[in-house]
């Protein structure tokens, strides 16, 4: 299991040669790819990411008046939005339509759609409804806006079997709706209601080709139902009944995970359940940090097949997000308004496993959490209601351990110093340092084998050694190693 993990030492700087003077001072505490940057300049509302198999992300947030919808492509490590899109909601009859939340999803290559609710659809008579608009080329350009549905409300959104499956609680009951990308007119057959209970947050995710929906009621129960792959999206009998949780509140549901938190404010946290296709197993709580006791939870889980879209929640509700078919793993983040408003996160493929704690930067201006993760963990975590809009990079960390041949030697006389990086990154640059007055500087370079193994020649005096393998952007951080002492001593007289 790969997990970002925050690293607070200093960020490398890449030399080149054979071992030379230590006069590159390396800086960064902590680690600047870490910072977060801005990707528009203000949020109307809930918004969300994606990332296209070819690692580009999109992201998309409605604007601030309600008219718009931004887009924002970026590539893998970048700081800045490499094109950005303006998606516009009707506007005729002397009337402005508005939009509301904000959905994208991959629906193959480079293909994507941002689904939206628009207000009033004008010029069709249907009174609102679904909209979509499509990019073929990474969500740099789109389509004109192209009414797809009935459905009121779009809250959350996933892609199944082909189709895009909307769903929705604005009208006080659980509504679903699916249609094609490309509609050639709007889907006017009647929504789906998957159970009859007033709804109150609704999360829709990708299983195995079909669709999981769940939902909670007013009095503090979490449904599922499950449609499988094959089946009509649009009908209420495609959907069965697999899990009612009693007094629990959904955060979010996403390839076989479900995350949940206690109805009662009474009792603190967020529990976390596994689907097998038929039912969910044992609940486990999700582990928070000591001074967590308040804040937002969010979730995505990576690693397994197809693309699914998590609902964004607020309060004390989270976020899921999946990839898949189940078998991945979770990544969990939890804005900790108890402490500075900082992320935390931390990752399990089974809820018995956790990994530990790793902390972020504050996120006091967002309502919710995004996470926007590829397949490998790293991505973003991308908060699509605050002002300005802000992203907080994710990335894989990188395990260094290195020793010396020997650790004592006589002045004058070179050993070896070997490591090995995990996970193996063949090429991948690594750097050797060298600690002087408290302060780490570069003095060789060299670069990880196919098995991940890397080695310097050190000479006869006495040093204090470590290597950094190197960043790559939008994916790994630089990776630190344990420190080394060589000793020198001088040789016996007569030696």
């Amino acid at each position: 299991m790969v997990f970002a993990t925050v690293l607070v030492a200093g960020t490398a700087v890449i030399a080149t040669g054979a071992l030379a003077s230590a006069k590159s001072f390396t800086v960064g505490d902590p680690q600047p790819e870490l910072a977060l940057f801005n990707v528009g300049a203000t949020g109307g509302g809930t918004g969300s990411g994606v990332v296209l198999p070819d690692g580009n992300l999109v992201l998309v947030s409605p604007a601030e008046n309600g008219h718009t919808a931004v887009v924002c492509m970026l590539h893998p490590g970048d700081t800045k939005c490499a094109s950005k899109a303006i998606l516009h909601a009707y506007k005729g009859g002397g009337n402005q339509d508005g939009f509301g939340d904000a959905e994208v999803l991959s629906t193959g290559g480079t293909d994507v759609s941002v689904v939206l609710e628009d207000c009033c659809y004008i010029p069709s008579p249907h009174g609102g409804g679904a909209v979509v608009f499509n990019s073929a080329n990474d969500g740099q350009t789109f389509s004109a806006e192209t009414p797809a549905g009935i459905l009121q409300g779009v809250s959350t959104a996933t892609f199944a079997d082909g189709e895009i499956v909307a769903a929705s609680s604005e009208t006080g009951s659980l509504n679903v709706q699916a249609f094609p990308p490309n509609p050639a007119s709007p889907v006017m057959t009647p929504v789906a209601n998957p159970n009859g209970r007033e709804d109150g947050d609704t999360s829709l995710t990708t299983y195995r080709g079909g669709v999981l929906v769940a939902s909670d009621d007013t009095n503090g129960n979490t449904l599922v139902e499950y449609a499988p792959s094959g089946t009509n999206f649009n009908l209420k009998s495609s959907y069965g009944s697999v899990g009612v949780f009693r007094g629990e509140n959904l955060a979010a549901v996403s390839g076989n995970a479900l995350l949940t938190y206690a109805a009662s404010s009474i009792t603190h946290g967020a529990f976390i359940r596994f689907f097998n296709g038929t039912s969910f197993g044992p609940r486990y709580s999700v582990p928070e940090p000591s001074t967590g006791d308040d804040g937002y939870w969010s979730l995505q889980e990576v690693g397994a097949l197809a693309a699914s879209r998590p609902q964004p929640g607020s309060a004390r509700h989270g976020t899921l997000q999946a990839e898949g078919a189940g078998g991945g793993v979770a990544h969990v983040f939890f804005l900790n308004r108890r402490n500075g408003y900082d992320i935390y996160s931390e990752t399990t493929s089974n809820g018995v496993r956790w990994s530990p704690l790793a902390i972020y930067n504050t996120a006091i201006t967002a309502g919710a959490l995004m996470p926007v993760l590829g397949r490998s963990g790293a991505g973003l975590v991308y908060e699509t209601d605050s002002k300005p809009l802000l992203a907080q990079p994710i990335l894989n960390g990188q395990s260094v351990v290195v020793k010396l041949a020997k650790a004592r030697v006589y002045v004058g006389t070179a050993t070896s110093l070997s490591g090995q990086a995990k996970p193996i990154l063949a090429g991948q640059a690594v750097v050797l340092e060298q600690l002087s007055a408290g302060r780490w500087y570069n003095v060789s370079s060299s670069h990880e084998s196919s098995t991940g193994t890397f080695s310097f020649s050190v000479p006869g005096t006495t040093e204090t050694y470590r290597a950094v393998v190197a960043y790559q952007p939008g994916y790994y951080l630089y990776g630190y190693s344990n420190f080394v002492t060589l000793t020198a001593i001088p040789k016996p007289a007569g030696g």
